[in-house]
């Protein structure tokens, strides 16, 4: 792993709620502490490191007869943030909890990194924030 920006983002949890966090979108907070201080790193770990795996689902809430398409999709704000130049990193061991076939389907561009070796990069950024 190889610090790129000026500030660490560890995400840990994924999202609560797909209503929820459409109002507190973890990645969304993300891209904009990117724009704002001249860049960030992310590793993704724990159940966020689903948010780095391809996959089919598209994020949709059936309520009463009604479709609510307008949830937040963290496999694409992945990609927004990987377009934006932000490094994106899943710990190895949490990956591989999700699968046999997570590997395969990670999303081009994430980087894999060892579990807990994000902390030994700690000195070479100015922030360190877990979400």
């Amino acid at each position: 792993m190889e610090a790129t920006g000026n500030t660490l983002l560890i995400v840990e949890r994924a999202h609560r709620g797909s209503v929820e966090s459409q109002f507190a979108d973890t990645l969304y907070f993300v891209q904009a502490l990117h724009r704002q201080s001249g860049g960030v790193d992310l590793v993704l770990r724990g159940a966020a490191a689903g948010y780095a795996v391809e996959t089919d689902y598209e994020p949709a809430l059936h309520i009463g007869g009604r479709t609510l398409r307008t949830l937040p999709d963290p496999r694409r704000s992945v990609r927004e943030l990987l377009a934006e130049g932000v490094g994106v990193w899943v710990e190895e061991p949490d990956l591989s909890a999700l699968g046999a076939g997570a590997s395969e389907r990670l999303i081009p561009g994430v980087r894999r990194t060892g579990e807990h070796e994000p902390a030994s990069l700690w000195s070479f950024y100015e922030r360190v924030w877990f979400f």
